[in-house]
């Protein structure tokens, strides 16, 4: 991935947000180190399904299947504080796996590095959650055994494929504040949006209109549908189908 400076992308956002926070509370001053980097590999023991929540501030995020455990991700910063939290408990058959982005001190010095690399498994159906502030996302969930999603995005440019064949139902909930936002859907499964939309130019390709939302053509055939409740307040959405 490439390093996520103030100078470059989303720069106009992320200081928004940060001046918008000191104007409202006294956030304490840290300064950009040496870059970081940590790999975290997390395993299962008993559990054959797991939640999995992922929340980043302020960065860049990949995310991906293929990983051999429940999670592999390298984590690469030059804030110190920023180094993420992980945690991870078992409760029978379900684990759950957190995420989360430590610090909200304001950092000073360029640039800012930022970046998250996460697999997760393909094989152990997962509850997933991400919440991102102002970031760059790359979501690439096609491959990944979804009984739930949730992404909630702060201001920035996210990215979601969920394309492929789904052999299941699947709710999926998007929320996104400032900034892009691309979708990519399944042409084979059913898929249903509802939206929900203020300030936002939305482009859909391959979709038809129905009613407040949108389907594909395999709407009223296929076995399975995947239903998206998008919400976005200012920006730009565009939806695809292959």
């Amino acid at each position: 991935m490439n390093n996520f400076r103030l100078d470059k992308k989303l720069g106009v956002a992320i200081l928004t947000l940060w001046l918008a926070a000191l104007a409202c509370t006294a956030i304490p001053i840290t300064r950009v180190d040496e870059l970081m980097t940590d790999i975290q590999n997390i395993s299962v023991d008993l559990a054959t399904s797991a939640s999995v929540q992922i929340k980043m501030g302020a960065g860049e995020l990949s995310l991906k299947g293929g990983a051999d455990s429940l999670m592999e991700a390298t984590f690469s910063y030059n804030v110190a504080e920023w180094k993420p939290k992980i945690g991870y408990r078992e409760s029978g058959a379900q684990g759950e796996l957190s995420v989360t982005h430590q610090d909200e001190k304001l950092p000073v010095g360029d640039p800012l590095i930022n970046e998250w690399d996460i697999r997760l498994s393909n094989d152990i159906p997962l509850d997933l959650v991400i919440h991102t502030g102002a970031s760059v996302s790359d979501l690439n969930l096609s491959d990944l055994s979804l009984s739930r999603l949730e992404i909630e995005t702060g201001a920035g440019i996210t990215t979601i494929d969920l394309t492929g064949s789904w052999d299941q139902d699947l709710r999926v909930s998007i929320q996104a504040g400032v900034g892009e936002i691309t979708v990519r859907l399944p042409s084979e499964t059913g898929v249903r949006v509802n939206m929900d939309t203020a300030l936002v130019g939305v482009t859909a390709d391959n979709l038809i209109k129905d009613d407040d939302g949108y389907v594909n053509r395999a709407f009223s055939t296929a076995a399975h549908t995947l239903t998206l409740d998008l919400q976005a307040g200012v920006g730009s959405v565009k939806l695809e189908v292959p």
